[in-house]
């Protein structure tokens, strides 16, 4: 019985520790999240598009896809812009009624929001 009573305050004395833990002050917003470069695709053209981000070395990834006449914005990890100078993007039409279109190259800088816009078509 004594044993029991020993067990039983030094069992709530830990998880009291442990739960205190939990309630330490946020450490603020992450450092990473602030350096997030974003793709901001505005697609003025009638269709809707896939659109893939290519890198300097040739690779096309999907980023997603911007349906006519609307605006979508892409978190750009860093695993994607990392060791690129420059980065393109190509809009494809998704019905194949439309033409592929292919930006200009853009400057990647960490944080940064970069701002391509798609003719009407």
């Amino acid at each position: 019985m004594m044993l029991m009573a020993v067990r039983v305050p030094l069992l709530l004395l830990l998880l009291s520790a442990a739960c205190g833990r939990g309630n330490a002050p946020d450490a603020g917003p992450d450092p990473d999240a602030t350096e997030q470069t974003r793709a901001r695709i505005e697609n003025r053209a009638s269709v809707d598009m896939d659109i893939y981000l290519i890198r300097n070395d040739g690779q096309r990834i999907r980023l997603g896809f911007v349906a006519g006449g609307r605006t979508s914005t892409f978190a750009l990890p860093p695993t994607l812009t990392a060791g690129t100078m420059s980065i393109r993007f190509e809009a494809r039409p998704v019905r194949r009624s439309g033409q592929t279109v292919t930006s200009e190259p853009f400057g990647v800088s960490p944080g940064e929001e970069i701002t391509w816009s798609i003719s009407p078509q």
